[in-house]
């Protein structure tokens, strides 16, 4: 099954957010709720590594890469597409995106904004890239995208995404 070029377009980065209370991005270090320090700066260089990686699973197909950086519940809304709910449904979209061939993708990061207590944060950004469209004819595709992040034990995983398709330039 072929999915329409809106519906790669909308998936490619499906990002989403639900704000994160007051960003936390002109101090480093903050104290948290629990009394511990927060490093902004390194939780910020862990969420643009992941986002990184991510676009990579991407263009190498790899659907299984992907799906650490999901947390067991999340929601996923991309354009022209149903919610995705819970890691098996985020799992098939990213089955079906991937057949669209993505390749030679960008990511731009604007920012990176943390709630108060450390424990949240939201991204956000464009992307762009190349896909097959009808016939395999290559499509140029861009958009624009939010993350919303919860760190679990440590590790930064998203709870909720969406993305929208933007003109290319």
């Amino acid at each position: 099954m072929r999915i329409s070029t809106g519906i790669f377009l909308a998936a490619v980065v499906g990002l989403f957010s639900v704000g994160c209370n007051k960003s936390k991005s002109g101090s480093a270090d903050s104290t948290t709720a629990s009394g511990g320090k927060f490093d902004a700066d390194a939780a910020r260089a862990q969420i643009v590594a992941a986002d990184s990686a991510w676009i990579r699973a991407v263009q190498s197909k790899s659907v299984d890469s992907l799906m650490p950086y999901y947390a067991s519940d999340a929601v996923s809304y991309s354009e022209g597409t149903k919610e995705a709910k819970g890691t098996d449904a985020i799992r098939a979209a990213y089955v079906q995106m991937v057949k669209a061939n993505p390749r030679n993708m960008t990511l731009k990061i604007d920012a990176v904004n943390f709630s108060d207590d450390g424990t949240m944060a939201s991204d956000y950004g464009s992307f762009g890239g190349t896909s097959d469209g009808p016939g395999g004819k290559p499509i140029n595709f861009s958009g624009n995208y939010v993350n919303v992040w919860q760190n679990v034990n440590g590790k930064w995983v998203l709870i909720a995404e969406i993305s929208n398709s933007a003109p290319t330039k």
